[in-house]
């Protein structure tokens, strides 16, 4: 009442603004001390009912008897959206809607802009719409949207009795009305919504209102509950019993969340930010609370509680809708009629899998028969109804821990892991709370993220879709399709991509956290002593194969030889190959490249040939010739006529294995045709546009003694010309020209860069080789402002190793850093100055984190094997990078 009197004698904008402004410090203040979501937002719809039913009381005393009358009896203002639903955040902008009584004349003008225009003049954002009863009938007809806002109206001020008459007509002839219509049309306005705001639930930076699982899947289900039982609420819907009592507590703590979460968001930033940025993150977790935890961050712990949130609102928002829609005469039909039985407890209709009504509480009761439906859902490719992936959620808990553990148990999940059809059971036993009762850390990492930009998915997102890259391989056609198909213990395999990351979020590595785990999960399941050690060293060692393709070399003895003692056996190798690609693949898109492929197959081709003692001397020369072939294709499409293979191969055979298996037959017919017009003192440049990837790919051709330092000047150059570097294959051929390789991105366009653009890079790097112009300029020239936008705490310290064990002939570099524009320029010019040639590189930048390797040797080409000198290149590489990072952020 007091905020209500007050408004309604504030006749200028200067009082409004300032009492505006006011109340906003005060609900700020608030906010920030810990009001609760509700709270906030009934104090700002409070303040805001009392502004504008004051500013409409005002309008009628000076606007004359005339405007009196309109204003009490022919008119009424409604509150319309989220301040209809009395759910105003701090700086959410207002919508109104005038109703009026046909022929009410100019005086419901009048009346309008006298409460309208103060409050815009103020900056107040104010959304209106003037209509008549029929007119809101009829455009709620044809408009979903229309309809939805005026489903939320509520009385502000005016004609109650207009209000009333609007409230049952719209009720009776829009509200109650077609509802399948409308629900359809609005879950396919929300799809749009997820399009533009994200697909998952665990976006990096979600959109707190609009985002999967975010404010407006709750929005959705209230529709849904308004036009299906004309119940508008939550707690309307519970109390009736259409929305059990388990999930209107989990929804309603839900929405507190995300409207502390919302109301915080307007408070910090002053205006109406919904997207919860990565520096908007780090600040709400310090601001709820949480501390770094030597295995946890503080930000992570607080993302790991919102996406619980919004995964379990969208989940129950879902179920809540399909459970909305009215059921067809044909369907209510089928009921009383015979359904097909399976194994006596399961029906089967159409493409729908549930469980007989008589059977239900046994099967919710026997962990057995609930991995026989499962399984069953599997091997028939079912879908389990979504009321009973609902029941089985809410009763998993209630079941004794020991049901869950014998073998009919263990035989049904190991049936489900074999395959096919793996992924999406485990991906409906997830949701419905079952997984986690047979991989208990499925529970444990459930919402889990990993703060960097490396990672797209949380952990038990990512595990999920490994599985699912994993049994994808099965459709390819190459050497990975192949591998997959040979495998025997699919079930292992999958178990062990399922269970790979699972370690994360703990204190210890977790690797060795999923070693324990894994090995507690088979002898549960009942493996054998063999067994247990294949799907623990899987686990244990899931990251070998990468490490050892993308950092070492595998022409090198000393390094399969060792990769291959650890790796044992064949059927461990294959497995060991598909786990390392599902997982890289399951990073996030465009992550695999055909380049990592290439160096993991390599890694396997000669791993192969040790552990199994079956070198094929018969295969290779085929395999080579096909390459052979296949690049004189490309080479006479492109207008070079025929081409001798005898010279091809003579060339491919300058090239290391990986060269040749690895790169696209086309590539390496531009690669050939620009090493056939090279000469002396030449540089050539060839470009391409990757569509698939998004990634301009530089090839830069010359020989190795044009001058020093050549890789550290091509990465100044794109550093210098604003190219964000993602990849490089650094090669030296035996006759010593340089093939380097870089995948870029061009953050001055969008999609393919002009290829006037691509051809003055190119002409960049060339002149800058043959010493016409200094890198330096051209870094100078192109200091630029931050064009990536880049985590705001670095999760990592730089570190550089020195490892002088692994090859007989170089020194090997390993860089562990944040990256920055033009890292690779300051690491490369740092090895360059310490007196030191680069014979080949290993390059992956990912967005936040380089892991570069390089193999190094001393001027006289030898590797280094002072002590001191060895000490002094690794602290020297550090210090230059640490005082680039710091000029960066400062």
């Amino acid at each position: 009442m007091e905020l209500e009197s007050s408004s309604a004698s504030l006749p200028h904008t200067t009082s409004i603004v300032q009492v505006l402004d006011e109340h906003r410090a005060l609900v700020a203040r608030r906010v920030m001390a810990g009001a609760s979501g509700a709270e906030t937002l009934a104090a700002m719809t409070e303040f805001v009912d009392g502004l504008i039913i004051g500013r409409y009381r005002d309008a009628m005393r000076q606007g004359g008897d005339e405007t009196a009358t309109v204003g009490t009896q022919q008119c009424c203002l409604m509150a319309l959206g989220g301040y209809g639903r009395r759910e105003l955040a701090p700086q959410s902008d207002i919508d109104l809607m005038f109703l009026y009584q046909a022929g009410s004349g100019k005086a419901v003008e009048s009346l309008i802009r006298a409460v309208l225009h103060p409050l815009w003049d103020c900056g107040f954002q104010v959304g209106h719409s003037v209509r008549t009863i029929a007119d809101s009938i009829e455009l709620a007809d044809t408009d979903a949207t229309v309809k939805t806002s005026m489903m939320e109206a509520r009385f502000l001020a005016g004609s109650s009795d207009l209000f009333q008459e609007f409230h049952r007509k719209y009720w009776r002839k829009i509200v109650s009305k077609n509802s399948d219509l409308y629900l359809d049309q609005k879950l396919e306005e929300r799809r749009r919504e997820y399009q533009k705001f994200g697909e998952t639930v665990y976006l990096l930076e979600p959109n707190v209102k609009k985002s999967k699982g975010g404010l407006r899947d709750l929005h959705l289900l209230q529709w849904a509950g308004m036009a299906r039982f004309q119940a508008p609420t939550i707690r309307e819907l519970s109390d009736r019993g259409i929305l059990s009592r388990a999930d209107s507590l989990a929804l309603t703590e839900a929405r507190e969340f995300l409207w502390r979460v919302r109301a915080l968001l307007h408070v910090h930033a002053g205006a109406p930010q919904e997207i919860l940025t990565f520096d908007e993150q780090v600040w709400l977790a310090q601001h709820f609370g949480y501390h770094d935890q030597p295995h946890l961050l503080a930000v992570e712990q607080f993302m790991q509680q919102y996406y619980q949130h919004t995964m379990g609102l969208h989940e129950r928002c879902m179920r809540f809708v399909e459970r909305c829609r009215s059921v067809p005469f044909w369907q209510r039909l089928s009921r009383f009629l015979p359904a097909p039985r399976v194994d006596e407890y399961f029906v089967v209709r159409g493409s729908l899998l549930s469980v007989a009504d008589e059977h239900r509480n046994k099967v919710l009761d026997s962990p057995a028969l609930l991995l026989r439906l499962f399984d069953l859902a599997r091997a028939k490719k079912l879908t389990i109804v979504p009321p009973l992936i609902e029941d089985i959620h809410r009763h998993v808990d209630q079941v004794p821990a020991d049901a869950y553990h014998t073998p009919e148990v263990s035989n049904g999940f190991l049936r489900i892991l074999a395959g096919p059809g793996t992924t999406a059971t485990l991906e409906a036993m997830h949701r419905a709370h079952l997984l986690e009762k047979l991989v208990p850390a499925m529970g444990t990492v459930r919402g889990l993220m990993q703060f960097n930009q490396y990672h797209k998915y949380t952990v038990d997102e990512h595990s999920l879709l490994a599985v699912g890259r994993a049994e994808a391989l099965g459709q390819e056609s190459g050497v990975l399709g192949e591998v997959y198909r040979g495998i025997k213990r699919k079930d292992i395999l999958h178990l062990a991509v399922l269970m790979h990351d699972l370690g994360k979020g703990q204190e210890e590595d977790h690797s060795d956290v999923g070693k324990r785990l894994s090995e507690e999960v088979a002898i549960r399941l009942g493996f054998d002593e063999q067994e247990i050690r294949t799907l623990s060293f899987l686990v244990h060692r899931h990251l070998l194969m990468a490490h050892t393709a993308f950092r070492r070399d595998p022409n090198d003895e000393k390094v399969v030889l060792p990769f291959a003692r650890e790796v044992g056996t064949p059927e461990v190798l294959k497995k060991l190959l598909a786990l390392t690609a599902a997982d890289i693949a399951a990073v996030g898109p465009g992550v695999l490249t055909k380049w990592k492929e290439a160096l993991l197959i390599e890694l396997y081709t000669r791993t192969m040939s040790e552990v199994s003692g079956d070198r094929d001397e018969q295969g290779a020369p085929a395999r080579w010739s096909k390459v052979v072939e296949d690049v004189s294709g490309h080479m006479s499409q492109a207008g070079h006529g025929e081409c001798d293979h005898a010279w091809i191969d003579a060339q491919l055979k300058q090239f290391p294995e990986r060269y040749v298996y690895g790169t696209g037959g086309a590539r390496i017919a531009a690669h050939l045709t620009a090493v056939r017009r090279l000469h002396r003192g030449a540089v050539v440049v060839e470009t391409d546009f990757n569509r698939e990837l998004g990634v301009c790919e530089y090839s830069v051709i010359t020989h190795d003694d044009l001058t020093p330092g050549i890789f550290s000047k091509i990465a100044g150059v794109m550093a210098g010309s604003g190219l964000q570097i993602l990849d490089a294959q650094i090669l030296t051929r035996t006759d010593g020209i340089i093939v380097d390789t870089f995948q870029v991105t061009d953050p001055d366009y969008q999609g393919e860069p002009p290829v006037e653009r691509r051809q003055t890079v190119g002409d960049r790097i060339a002149a800058v080789l043959k010493g016409w112009e200094h890198v330096d300029d051209v870094l100078r020239r192109g200091a630029r402002l931050k064009l990536t936008k880049l985590l705001p705490k670095a999760p990592e310290a730089t570190e550089v190793r020195v490892d002088n064990e692994t090859s007989d002939s170089c020194t090997i570099i390993d860089v562990f850093a944040d990256d920055r524009q033009g890292l690779l320029h300051v690491i490369t010019n740092a090895i360059f100055q310490l007196g030191l040639s680069i014979h080949a590189a290993r390059i992956s930048t990912r967005l936040d984190q380089v892991a570069d390797v390089f193999y190094v040797t001393d001027q006289a080409g030898r590797k280094v094997r002072d002590h001191v000198q060895l000490e002094r290149v690794r602290t020297g590489i550090e210090q230059a990078i640490e005082k680039f990072l710091a000029v960066k952020a400062a």
